[in-house]
């Protein structure tokens, strides 16, 4: 009889670590799962930070895809004018000014992400005659004056064509000229170009007290110290 009741107790036993390992097991499997799960996870997340960070991007506002002509001042020296032709052939030193300025505005997803760039900023309107700013500009050590060949429009944050909320009276701004000032420090900053306008009616006659020409700001993000440094006459070679 004693016997009997120990076979029964060993039985038992056997049994109980049976569906003890049986629960070690599943809880492994599923720790197991759990860890695979969230490698997978950081995996994915790795490749889409890669992704991003691979991802090129041009910041140039959308007036600057269309055809200009371009001055670089940099410490008082000029290129003048650069046209995108020379006598019928592609003006080489136009190219290079190009490839610098895309270079300026150029960024990965990823940094723009992190910078600000992908949000646009409204343009900045503080009724600044551009004669003042003409004589506020020599001041500047680096600048370029931009001509294009036909009126642009200026954007706001949206993309949406601007209107001057100080004068509901004025149409939407147009320009075919227009300044960046250059940064002389390195990296993805604001830098801003200055839009020569006119407030005009819808007849296109001057506004009252609103004479002449004046310029209104675009606030961009760049690198536009690679523009500076590249035109520099003081930089080393």
């Amino acid at each position: 009889m004693e016997e009997v009741k120990n076979e029964e107790v060993k039985v038992d036993d056997e049994l109980y670590a049976k569906i003890e390992t049986e629960k070690l097991i599943k809880e492994k499997k599923r720790k197991n799962a759990l860890i695979i799960t969230f490698l997978s996870i950081i995996f994915a997340l790795a490749v889409v930070i890669i992704c991003l960070a691979s991802i090129p991007l041009n910041m140039k506002p959308s007036f600057l895809k269309s055809t200009f002509n371009a001055n670089v001042t940099v410490n008082g020296t000029s290129t003048g004018e650069m046209t995108p032709t020379v006598n019928g052939e592609s003006n080489a030193e136009y190219n290079e000014f190009v490839k610098v300025l895309n270079d300026a505005f150029g960024q990965t997803y990823f940094s723009a992400l992190f910078n600000g760039s992908l949000s646009s900023a409204n343009p900045i309107e503080n009724k600044e005659k551009f004669i003042d700013f003409k004589r506020d500009l020599n001041n500047a050590t680096g600048y370029v004056y931009f001509t294009f060949g036909e009126e642009q429009n200026i954007k706001d944050k949206n993309g949406k064509i601007y209107s001057s909320p100080k004068n509901l009276n004025a149409v939407p701004f147009t320009f075919d000229e227009a300044y960046l000032i250059l940064n002389e420090e390195g990296g993805i900053q604001t830098a801003s170009f200055y839009v020569i306008v006119r407030y005009l009616d819808s007849e296109g006659k001057e506004l009252k007290d609103f004479e002449g020409e004046y310029v209104i700001e675009i606030p961009v993000k760049a690198d536009t110290s690679k523009i500076f440094d590249h035109y520099d006459p003081n930089a080393e070679d």
